[in-house]
């Protein structure tokens, strides 16, 4: 697998809405009127987000975006905007990992360690549901809060033990090791262009910005 490519930074996210498709194959109706729903194990994130290039940098860096996305073969970690996230236990926004191995802004001698507000308890197998955690500096997860575990999103369904123990959905897209950290505060998802041709700019000649409409599904 390739390297996943930078998602660009100079582009204005005027929306965005992620949501699961492809979680039922179909319904059936019955002589009696009854109606049956049939699930489906192939259900993938989608998101539509439109952006505005509102400078030189923001426009070279969103085309050179789209040429190393070369249509549908390139693959991207795509910020997920949350309104709220788990709070850490000071009741403020949980702490994100800080960097290995860099000086603490505090302490310029000493050398920074990784630390995360949340991470797996248990490891965990594939197409696993519940996940139990190790709430470090969090007050734990609510239904309605999102993570990531590696680059794959989820989003909490229910949970127990004062937000320590969740049930996720869609189920876990590969294992996960006991210590894999639960990212709350910056969740991602590796995607692709849904499409080719996904991206192409609005552009007037005399506009004082351009926009782009990209349409990204989960990448497998």
């Amino acid at each position: 697998m390739t390297d996943d490519i930078a998602f660009p930074r100079f582009a204005e996210r005027y929306s965005s809405g992620f949501f699961l498709a492809g979680q039922m194959r179909g319904r059936e109706t019955a002589i009696s009127g009854a109606e049956s729903i049939i699930p489906s194990f192939a259900g993938h994130w989608r998101v539509t987000m439109t952006f505005f290039l509102k400078n030189e940098d923001a426009r070279l860096e969103w085309e050179g975006f789209l040429a190393q996305m070369e249509g549908g073969i390139g693959t991207t970690l795509v910020p997920v905007r949350l309104p709220y996230r788990p709070k850490g236990s000071d009741g403020g926004t949980a702490p994100v990992s800080t960097q290995p191995a860099f000086a603490t802004f505090e302490h310029w001698s000493f050398v920074n360690e990784t630390r995360a507000a949340v991470t797996l308890r248990q490891a965990a197998d594939l197409r696993s549901t519940d996940l139990e955690l190790t709430l470090s500096d969090s007050l734990g997860l609510r239904p309605g809060h999102g993570l990531t575990v590696g680059d794959r999103f989820y989003r909490v369904q229910r949970s127990w033990d004062d937000g320590s123990k969740v049930r996720i959905q869609p189920p876990l897209r590969e294992a996960a090791a006991a210590g894999a950290i639960i990212e709350t505060d910056n969740p991602v998802c590796r995607m692709r262009f849904a499409s080719e041709g996904e991206g192409e700019t609005e552009f007037g000649l005399y506009a004082k910005f351009s926009r782009a409409t990209v349409t990204f599904r989960e990448a497998f």
